[in-house]
């Protein structure tokens, strides 16, 4: 039998068309169009296959070859260049806006709760990542940005309450939580006491590494949550804790605070407790938000949202040294230009998926290729032309997530209808 080709009735149906559009955060919390591409764009799984040689064998062998690198790519031809697709073209880069300087000197202010010291900067609209903390005229690091400790199906509504509150448990079963509107960051979390209300009144379990990823003995973290009892009485002083390395007292507001605490931990249950001095009743009211557990490696981190320095509590200035901070503050309507410059790449900077998602003929869904944890890293240009656009070329390469080596950082969604 003579074949002359391999059209079939189907083929038709099967055929990738047009340059499909990209996609940051495809399918997750952010998700966002990349913007307008032209000459297409290319999705590459980046497989190199490695042959085990044998003597006397003059080619490759069955059983005998294996995958030896995977640095899947997605390389975008991008006409629509805003200030956010630059940060995200250019690994490692950081915003400011054209800024006033200013230094701001002040001795040591408190030591709080687990001897964590809050230093009150003066201005409250600063530039991220443009602070330098000074303890005796000797620069201290900031720590880096690394993954968020939580994990797993329920890791955006245990941490955001974006459509529930995931693994959160209450302290009695006639004690009430539930999702309420108006939180820090949208939705929030609601918890309600009860005449049986314990002391112990609310826990996201760290589910042996199921909820929140397992933390390493004698390592440092830091975790933030936002609490306000809005209307709501809730007396009692709060504990919060994360394994037995952590604790802060709090005293619930009727407006919101973001708490900041970094500790070194001295297990592996990374479980989250919300611990009352007394037990609440059934008039106390307890809102919940913006939680993050994040592991630390700097001198100091950054509450941004209470401009205060946190230093770690086994390296607390004491009330004899001085600590100074210079800073750039924001100056509203007088900046005319974002300025972007370089700096070393954090977790932040990675993101967690780029995608392109195309049409197939025949097919009512797209086709979706996704390269994870993905990082802008092949360098990049602009160049101009006399009646012409400018189209650089983005190449976002996936990246392994550390906690799960063994999973390739790509995937190819294939629509079935």
């Amino acid at each position: 039998m003579v074949v002359k080709s391999g059209l079939s009735g189907d083929t038709a149906k099967r055929i990738l068309v047009d340059a499909g559009a990209v996609y940051f955060n495809y399918g997750l919390p952010g998700e966002r169009l990349l913007g307008a591409t032209r000459g297409g764009n290319e999705f590459n799984p980046g497989r190199t296959i490695k042959d085990i040689e044998v003597d006397g064998v003059k080619g490759s062998t069955k059983g005998l070859r294996r995958v030896a690198e995977v640095r899947p790519q997605l390389t975008c031809n991008l006409i629509e260049l805003s200030l956010d697709n630059l940060l995200k073209a250019i690994a490692g880069a950081n915003q400011a806006e054209a800024a006033k300087q200013i230094a701001v000197e002040a001795e040591y202010v408190e030591v709080g709760d687990n001897s964590k010291v809050l230093f009150d900067l003066d201005h409250g609209d600063i530039v991220e990542k443009t602070e330098k903390i000074y303890i005796n005229a000797t620069l201290k690091s900031r720590s880096k940005k690394y993954l968020s400790r939580f994990v797993g199906a329920n890791a955006v509504n245990n941490k955001e309450f974006e459509s529930g509150y995931g693994n959160w448990t209450k302290g009695h079963d006639d004690d009430v939580i539930e999702i309420a509107t108006g939180g820090k960051s949208g939705n929030c979390l609601k918890y309600t006491g009860s005449a049986s209300s314990v002391v112990g009144f609310l826990t996201l379990p760290g589910g042996n590494g199921a909820q929140l990823t397992n933390l390493v003995v004698g390592q440092h973290y830091r975790i933030q949550i936002a609490l306000t009892k809005l209307a709501g009485a809730f007396t009692p002083t709060i504990t919060l804790a994360c394994d037995a390395g952590s604790k802060a007292a709090v005293a619930p507001t009727t407006a919101w605070v973001v708490h900041v605490i970094e500790f070194v931990a001295t297990g592996t249950d990374a479980s989250i407790t919300l611990t009352a001095s007394v037990a609440p009743t059934g008039s106390d009211i307890l809102y919940v938000d913006f939680l993050e557990l994040e592991r630390v490696d700097g001198d100091y981190v950054m509450n941004w949202d209470k401009g205060e320095v946190i230093f770690p509590e086994d390296d607390v200035p004491t009330d004899t040294e001085y600590i100074t901070a210079g800073y750039t503050y924001k100056t509203g309507a007088d900046a005319t230009h974002d300025i972007i410059t370089g700096g070393d790449i954090g977790d932040e900077d990675y993101i967690d998926n780029v995608a392109l998602v195309g049409n197939i003929s025949g097919k009512t869904q797209a086709v979706i290729c996704i390269v994870k944890n993905a990082l802008a890293d092949a360098g990049f240009s602009l160049a101009t032309a006399p009646r012409d656009e400018a189209v650089p070329s983005i190449i976002f390469t996936g990246h392994y997530d550390p906690d799960d080596p063994d999973a390739e950082p790509w995937e190819v969604h294939y629509p079935r209808a």
